[in-house]
């Protein structure tokens, strides 16, 4: 009997002992799960970083690229002797419209860089609505130019540089987010931002030597 009463608390003692190292494993195996789950978040966030940086990288490099139109549109109005601002609209990745400043040329204040490309555009779609299209220009639009933007329905713009005496992209106003106009206008800026200033700064100092 006594013998018989050891043995059921060894095996007792064993169970308790096998419970023990069940319970450890199962930890263990737990924690595994646990890594194993949170690395996979942190490499399913590192692709998605990635790959939000490789579609901005290649948004600024097609940005580039139309803006250096826009600044040689520019180099055209700086050879009228115009304030060189140039301008370009581009549609389905596809420039469909160039302009760049006459003020002086043309004697009006509407031939503007903006203006001129907003009219050619509208010309070659048929339709005052420029939806779809995203404008490029050099400086910042003055008042002008950002309510022909907002009129024509434009979605996106661009900027090379900014403009602190008339920019209505948010440097003097802000027409592009004004809640109560019935378009908003989503802005991206800084664009070759130091080329476009440069030729605004080398324009000015060539007009004081003279």
């Amino acid at each position: 009997m006594d013998q018989k009463k050891q043995g059921d608390k060894n095996l007792a003692v064993e169970t308790v002992i096998l419970t023990e190292e069940q319970k450890r494993a199962e930890r263990k195996k737990g924690e595994a799960t646990r890594q194993k789950r949170w690395e996979q978040r942190q490499e399913k966030k590192r692709q998605e970083e990635q790959r939000r940086l490789q579609v901005l990288e290649a948004q600024r490099e097609m940005d580039e690229g139309f803006m250096r139109e826009a600044v040689r549109q520019a180099k055209k109005a700086g050879k009228l002797g115009d304030v060189p601002i140039g301008c370009v609209i581009v549609k389905d990745g596809k420039i469909i419209s160039r302009g760049y400043n006459r003020r002086n040329a043309d004697k009006t204040v509407l031939s503007h860089a903006e203006i001129t490309a907003i009219r050619r555009a509208c010309a070659k779609l048929g339709d005052w609505r420029l939806e779809d299209c995203t404008l490029y220009v050099t400086l910042e639009p003055c008042p002008m130019c950002a309510g022909a933007i907002v009129q024509a329905r434009v979605p996106t713009v661009v900027i090379g540089s900014r403009n602190p005496k008339a920019g209505c992209a948010g440097s003097v106003m802000d027409l592009f987010h004004q809640k109560g106009l019935n378009h908003q206008v989503d802005l991206r800026e800084g664009i070759l931002g130091e080329i476009c200033s440069d030729l605004l700064t080398n324009f000015f100092l060539s007009l004081r030597k003279k």
